[in-house]
């Protein structure tokens, strides 16, 4: 009953090993990987960005936050970015800076 189990077994080995080597024989042309290569252009079509309509800075992109500076304040302490986390920001710099 063994013998029988690991003749099968080692048959279906030589199965998968020859099936892979007959697999690596694929020519480039006609390999899966040739697929991924694109152009620039057709990529840069897939990864157009939309355009947004910043009201507060048309110059850099990008919305001006008034609470961003103290943001960064409170993540720079570990106690206050941790208590961020688990009762939000506001709370957290109030209880340790002050009235946002």
């Amino acid at each position: 009953m063994r013998s029988l189990i690991l003749l099968t077994l080692l048959a279906l080995l030589t199965l998968g090993l020859c099936r892979r080597a007959a697999d690596r024989s694929i020519s480039a042309d006609d390999s899966p990987s040739s697929e991924a290569f694109v152009s620039k252009r057709a990529s840069a079509e897939v990864v157009r960005r939309h355009k947004r309509n910043y009201i507060y800075d048309s110059v850099y992109g990008a919305v001006w936050d008034p609470l961003e500076a103290k943001r960064e304040v409170c993540e720079l302490n570990p106690n206050c970015d941790e208590l961020a986390d688990h009762i939000g920001f506001q709370e957290a710099y109030r209880r340790f800076y002050g009235p946002v």
